[in-house]
């Protein structure tokens, strides 16, 4: 039936419909295989330039790796897991303030635990202490503790006479320690 209606047609005709079926074969051809080619190509060339650039990424840390083991076992004993309770990490903390304050040279008046906070991927343990002593013995006191291997830090201050003649001074602080 098809070979009818073709030889019907005049020449002219004929050209004019091998040409529309092979532009339409081709917009087929083009949206049925050659696009979905393009964009899986321009996708997997996207994949390619990333996987390079985590490649290098990774080879500069290859060519660090003594740099970052070194710096890794200077800090590796600061961020150790803690596997006691949170009892027990503010009993080793206030047994360390204890400590200090005693090598310092400074009366510990009072220490008030605080209760443990949750920040992102670690706990911070804080108490506020209440000492006494001369200037120095404070300033000994601050910089044993801020040099602490707990990682103890000073986060408020507050100075103040111990009476009103005396050289004596009175200093609350807060001091706060973290857990992973």
């Amino acid at each position: 039936m098809v070979m009818m209606l073709f030889s019907k047609l005049s020449k002219v005709e004929r050209i004019g419909l091998v040409v529309a079926a092979f532009v339409i074969m081709a917009v087929f051809v083009d949206r049925l295989v050659v696009n979905p080619l393009g964009v899986k190509l321009r996708r997997m060339n996207k994949e390619i330039a990333l996987s390079e650039k985590k490649l290098a990424h990774d080879l500069r840390n290859i060519q660090n790796r003594d740099l970052i083991e070194g710096e890794y076992k200077k800090h590796k004993d600061f961020v150790k897991k803690s596997a006691v309770s949170d009892e027990e990490d503010v009993s080793n903390m206030l047994a360390e303030i204890e400590a200090l304050a005693r090598s310092a040279g400074v009366d510990l008046v009072d220490i008030k635990p605080l209760a443990p906070r949750q920040v992102d991927f670690y706990k911070e343990y804080s108490a506020e202490v209440t000492i006494e002593g001369s200037m120095e013995h404070i300033v000994t006191f601050l910089h044993q503790l801020n040099g602490s291997p707990q990682l103890l830090r000073t986060v408020k201050l507050r100075l103040g006479v111990k009476q009103k003649d005396s050289l004596g001074l009175k200093a609350t602080l807060l001091v706060t320690n973290v857990a992973l």
